[in-house]
């Protein structure tokens, strides 16, 4: 038996998009293929966290690159990687640098990366508040 594990993007304005996340093989029943092993269950989840996170990463860049106040498209200057670190590993997302609107004072920056100053911290709020659990309970 073949199982497909699929995940599937709803946006108001647009087609649903569905991602296929893994592909399972089940064998006959045992106790040893019963569920999913864990190498399986790691294989989904990274598979579903990279799914999800290049979802939401893509829609706030592509929020972003749209002018908050004249509506008018930002350029890009350029891209970097940031390594953000989650309770689930590591996650390497490509952040734009888009330069500042035209319609923007002088004064401000000239460009600047949207990502990179949401993420500023690099690590999710669930990690930090695990690792300052455990690091309570230390001796």
């Amino acid at each position: 038996m073949k199982m497909r594990i699929q995940v599937v993007f709803e946006r108001d304005d647009e087609p649903p998009i569905v991602d296929e996340i893994a592909c399972l093989e089940c064998e006959t029943l045992t106790p040893d293929t019963l569920g999913l092993t864990l190498a399986e269950a790691k294989t989904v989840l990274t598979q579903l966290q990279d799914t999800l996170v290049k979802a939401q990463v893509a829609a706030f860049v592509t929020q972003q690159q749209i002018c908050s106040h004249c509506g008018t498209p930002r350029r890009c200057k350029g891209r970097h990687q940031i390594v953000v670190r989650s309770l689930f590993g590591r996650l390497t997302l490509s952040s734009p640098r888009l330069y500042t609107c035209a319609c923007q004072a002088a004064d401000t920056r000239r460009s600047s990366s949207p990502l990179a100053e949401l993420l500023s911290e690099r690590t999710t709020p669930e990690l930090r508040y695990l690792e300052a659990k455990w690091a309570a309970l230390l001796p």
